[in-house]
């Protein structure tokens, strides 16, 4: 795949994948609304789309992202490095925002989720920010 298609997919895949998980985020911020009987309908719809939209999305962003880097020869660069550290707090995140999401929808009653997950909408948008810039800058 050539690179123009190839960072188009990887964009493109990780907007969705990104949304997904500030759309996740959101939810667990609002698990007390969400603990009634329409708020459990709404998070079973979010996991499906969680499972065959967000994941999926994440899947592809990776090995996109990775080919990029392998072709263009950047895994040496700091820039990259970092990058790929902020990216593997993202999965780290995006799994944990699945499990609670599964918690919040089958656990009675639902579990209050962590400080952190409750602010995970936030840190998703800004680490996303930081990733894309990055990626702009190529600054080390």
């Amino acid at each position: 795949m050539d690179y123009p298609t190839l960072k188009l997919l990887h964009f493109m895949a990780a907007a969705t994948w990104l949304t997904g998980m500030v759309g996740s985020g959101i939810a667990v911020a609002l698990h007390d609304v969400l603990a009634s009987p329409g708020g459990r309908s709404l998070l079973a719809n979010l996991r499906t789309w969680n499972r065959w939209v967000t994941s999926p999305a994440m899947l592809a962003t990776l090995a996109a992202g990775l080919t990029i880097a392998l072709q263009a020869g950047w895994l040496v660069m700091s820039w990259l490095r970092i990058k790929l550290a902020l990216v593997c707090a993202l999965v780290i995140l995006h799994g944990w925002l699945s499990r609670t999401l599964h918690q919040m929808a089958h656990v009675e009653p639902p579990p209050t989720p962590p400080a952190l997950l409750r602010f995970s909408a936030p840190l998703v948008f800004v680490t996303g920010l930081t990733i894309v810039l990055l990626a702009l800058t190529k600054p080390v």
